[in-house]
């Protein structure tokens, strides 16, 4: 078994090419180490189950099948592709052994190692003594090929019946005679040195456990495939003499099952492990538990014994968060692990989220366990960059310069006990966030684990080794929704704890989700699920489906009684009108204005809360005179309250990364928790308003006096009122007598048209039915939480008797139909059900995974403002002192991470529209923007700096301008 050192398996950038065999001996032994300290109990107990084979057997297969990830790399037109670079190394080549298959091979095309190793697998395993026999799709053998080719992010098609009955599975680039005893040699001797894993005693491995192996193999190949790593090796290989016999490699392996530990350390892998405690030592600054956390808590006490799904019903408020992350504790210690994602709808929400799961984790950790925060643009989160990623670029004391030049504060990535939880490099790089211990992020990255692109095995292993906890379960449409069932029916299948989290989540709604998982779980379709209550949970085992309820009603902290008044106004911006949208604002609002408190202006596009907000300025300067500036944002981000008279502030998705940063955080300080420290709510009698879009509806503990809404389904209307009175110990006003939300609904009563200007956000269907739903209430509060899953259920319910039957069934119909054809969608484009034998369609999309949406209509282009003077110099502010850069600091011109991210954090996002077809040169980044992908889709948006003031880019006749105080505007020429 002496293998040849000739066949090289990395070349690029050395001195010289390492063996194949010493890096498929290493990328086993990493194998090794992440199945000891990254796949948590559960999973190892399943794939052994899947194996049929006992624990220790079972690590010593998925080892070997790791190492056995390249071996389609021993054919002639791989091992010839090192010429160039290592002239004479391929000697191997030129021998007599290969010389009369020359004129053949040379004529062959080229192909994918990880094909090849495809194809090779079969015939190698059966020669170990595999099962032969039966459909090629559904021999372990053929499953196996396709594990170890899918390595490289994308599994290839399955081997055909009569490719079976050729050598080589029929790839004539393999090559014949002595090429084929290499890599018969190659895999006797990687067997032997792990001391000859048994043949695994079944058919096909489950489909849900192979994707886990799949992802375990790529992780540990990258491990392998590091350049520091590499060159050690090839150092250590080629100083011991006889390199590539069985001594020479078993020394290696020996050498490099003491280094494996440490490599998957250094990349930020492993356990998560959380001291056992109860909710009260879990939560020492919540000296008294809401009933929903004390029930949750006493339920799943000694009843937790293996996977299941927990779904947790109730208002805002009632402490929801601590609640999954008490049992993502207990839930992850009863399958051995307890690794945690918490998913989330927004970044700006995965963002706060990643500061409590961060604090919670340094206060209950045994030790240190990496946290990840996976969204498209994490690395622009303050709080998350890391600790040599600030910026280079200086420039004057302009907020657009203080973010170019900001160096992070991570003084807070480390708890007690020399517990650390801040992500390493390797795992802030692409694809890798969800491998990390603990995960915080967008709902879309577990999401994309059900769409057929590259890497999801990643997302598999990654999502295998956690607790899941998805928030705000109810906020999706059904296009979304299908990809979460999925999702779910997935995650039942491999065993993986769930916690769903919602506010408003119809009782059928509730049932499928669970019913999803459960069939993914092989534990039936539970038909006869009950609705939790309203505040509730229910707990369903993954193992038995035998369901679990509070064995008391649940109470709650939060009882109240809500004035929902429906304000009947003409959509117009007319202050004059006086039942128009304006002059009703300015009615509810004169109280505050004149003795203080705090409101939401909650508008449903940007344009209308850029206009309300620029209306609310005009009228506040009438009542507090000329010198009124508290609209003055330029102290905003500096921890100082500016201006005088009533603060305003305007809020939503279309500001620059950094600005919107800037006034979320500034909105959580002014109408967060009063018991905070951070928190500086504006002393009575000063009055504060925040005019926002949907962006402040979900997960941003905000508490406001009273709330005014646009029209909304039912469902956002309950989470609006959600911040309204939200924390008991506030200080209110005189004027606010109770919680109350004021609707600004249709003119006429049961129009509940939408203005043309709000476009399909909403549709008109369950605009009407909400419409006539609190007229028939008009005077009567409503009991929170008490009437609230009754509302939520009597929206949708079938028999719903409305003044205007006729137009509410024609709207049904359209509601109906849009939805069908979202879950159409959704049904063409995701993965099929785990019960799948082929894992080719798993991955067989051609789509870029930073492209990809998971949520229909959410495309965006990323605009960066640019401000050109007369000499048509351009630069990165308004005051022209941050030039445009042409290209980075670094190497070639490339940009460093941080300053990609500098530039990013300046982007503004826009929806795709026609207006993309107006741009030209002048909206294209600099050429050496190119060579970095994220930088490389921005499109610029040149604004002229004039004397007169301003100007923003003409798209024929919409016009893009961005302001400090607006954002984005969008206007028409």
């Amino acid at each position: 078994m002496v293998v040849d050192s000739r066949l090289w398996g990395k070349a690029k950038g050395l001195e010289r090419p390492y063996p194949l065999m010493g890096h498929l001996v290493d990328t086993a032994l990493i194998a090794g180490v992440l199945w000891d300290e990254a796949l948590e109990a559960g999973q190892r107990e399943r794939i052994a189950a899947a194996l049929g084979l006992g624990m220790r057997d079972a690590r010593q297969v998925v080892m070997l099948w790791a190492g056995l990830h390249d071996i389609g790399k021993i054919m002639p037109v791989f091992q010839d592709a090192a010429r160039d670079e290592h002239p004479g190394h391929c000697a191997f080549l030129d021998e007599l052994r290969y010389a009369h298959d020359r004129d053949r091979d040379s004529r062959v095309g080229r192909v994918g190692h990880e094909h090849a190793t495809a194809k090779a697998i079969p015939g190698l395993l059966g020669a170990l003594g595999y099962p032969v026999d039966g459909m090629a799709e559904y021999q372990l053998r053929c499953q196996v090929g396709q594990i170890l080719g899918g390595h490289h992010g994308r599994y290839p098609l399955g081997i055909e019946e009569d490719e079976l009955e050729v050598a080589e599975g029929g790839m004539v680039e393999l090559g014949r005679g002595a090429w084929a005893q290499e890599r018969h040699e190659h895999v006797a001797l990687l067997r032997d040195l792990l001391g000859e894993p048994p043949v695994p005693q079944v058919e096909a491995v489950p489909v849900a456990s192979a994707v886990v192996i799949a992802g375990l193999v790529i992780v540990a190949d990258w491990l392998a495939s590091q350049e520091h790593v590499v060159e050690g090796r090839l150092t250590a290989w080629f100083n011991r003499p006889e390199p590539g016999t069985p001594g020479a490699v078993r020394a290696h392996a020996a050498e490099m099952s003491a280094l494996a530990p440490g490599i998957v350390a250094d990349a930020g892998l492993g356990h998560a492990v959380f001291q056992a405690r109860d909710f009260a030592e879990q939560f020492p600054e919540i000296t008294d538990p809401h009933p929903l956390q004390r029930s949750v808590e006493q339920g799943l006490r000694d009843k937790v014994s293996g996977p299941g799904i927990l779904l947790v019903t109730a208002p805002t408020g009632e402490g929801k968060t601590e609640v999954a992350l008490h049992a993502a504790t207990v839930m992850g210690d009863a399958v051995g692990g307890s690794g945690v994602l918490f998913a989330l709808p927004t970044q700006a929400t995965a963002n706060q989220m990643y500061e409590r799961v961060r604090d919670f984790a340094l206060r209950n950790l045994t030790d240190s366990a990496q946290i990840t925060l996976t969204h498209r643009d994490a690395d622009f989160h303050e709080r998350y960059q890391s600790a040599d990623g600030s910026s280079a670029t200086k420039g004057a004391d302009t907020p657009e310069s203080r973010v170019l030049s900001h160096d992070a504060d991570h003084s807070a990535a480390s708890g007690g006990d020399g517990v650390s939880v801040e992500a390493s490099r390797w795992l802030r790089q692409r694809w890798r966030g969800l491998l990390a211990p603990i995960s915080v992020g967008t709902i879309d990255q577990a999401l994309m684990g059900v769409l057929p692109l590259r890497y999801n095995a990643l997302r598999h292993v990654g999502l295998a080794g956690k607790t899941v906890v998805v928030d705000e379960a109810h906020s999706y449409d059904a296009f979304t929704h299908a990809l979460l069932l999925r999702l779910l029916n997935w995650l039942g299948a491999m065993g993986v704890p769930v916690v769903l989290l919602s506010a408003t989540l119809t009782g059928e709604t509730a049932r499928g989700l669970v019913r999803a998982y459960l069939t993914g779980a092989g534990v039936g379709s539970s038909a006869g699920l009950p609705t939790p209550g309203y505040p509730g949970w229910l707990y369903a085992d993954g193992r038995t489906g035998a369901v679990i309820t509070p064995s008391t009603p649940v109470g709650t902290v939060r009882s109240r009684a809500l004035d929902i008044t429906v304000r009947r106004v003409t959509h117009t911006y007319d202050p004059s009108v006086s039942d128009g949208r304006l002059s009703v604002v300015f009615e509810e609002l004169e109280q505050l204005a004149r003795a203080g408190g705090c409101a939401a202006v909650i508008c449903t596009t940007v344009g209308e809360a850029q206009d309300t907000y620029t209306a609310l300025r005009a009228h506040l300067t009438g009542i507090h005179g000329p010198g009124y500036t508290g609209w003055d944002d330029r102290a905003s981000g500096t921890g100082e309250t500016p201006g005088e008279g009533t603060l305003l502030r305007l809020l939503h998705s279309r500001f620059p990364a950094y600005r919107r940063a800037e006034l979320t955080a500034e909105a959580e300080s002014w109408f967060g928790r009063g018991d905070k420290k951070e928190t500086r709510r504006p002393p009575l009698p000063r009055g504060a308003i925040l005019v926002a879009t949907q962006v402040i509806e979900q997960s941003l503990d905000l508490d406001f006096d009273v709330v005014l809404s646009d029209l909304a389904p039912m469902a956002q209307l309950l989470q609006r009122a959600g911040r309204v009175w939200r924390h008991s110990a506030t200080p209110r006003p005189a004027w606010a007598a109770g919680p109350r939300l004021v609707v600004l609904a249709s003119p006429a009563h049961g129009t509940a048209k939408a203005p043309r200007s709000w476009g399909d956000v909403y549709s008109e269907s369950l605009l009407q039915r909400t419409e006539e739903l609190l007229a028939l209430r008009q005077g009567a509060t409503v009991a929170i939480p008490g009437d609230v899953q009754a509302l939520v259920d009597g929206v949708y319910a079938e028999e719903f008797r409305s003044q205007d039957p006729d137009e509410l069934f024609r709207r049904d119909i359209g509601r109906l139909g849009d939805d069908m054809a979202r879950q159409g969608l959704a049904n063409l484009v995701m993965i099929p059900p785990p019960a799948v034998a082929d894992l080719h369609g798993l991955t067989n999309s051609e789509a870029d995974a930073d492209l990809i949406a998971t949520r229909l209509g959410a495309d965006t282009v990323q605009l960066l403002p640019v401000y050109q003077d007369a000499d048509d110099h351009r630069w990165l502010d308004e005051a022209r002192t941050i030039p445009l850069p042409t290209r980075g600091s670094g190497r070639d011109g490339r940009f460093t991470r941080a300053e990609v991210r500098a530039v990013l954090n300046l982007v503004v996002p826009y929806r795709h529209g026609a207006w993309r077809a107006a741009c030209t040169a002048e909206h294209r980044p600099p050429a050496a923007w190119r060579k970095e992908p994220r930088l490389a889709r921005v499109v610029l948006l040149p604004h002229r700096v004039t004397p007169q003031g301003v100007r923003g880019s003409s798209f024929g006749d919409l016009n893009l301008r961005v302001d400090h105080a607006l954002g984005l505007r969008a206007e028409d020429r």
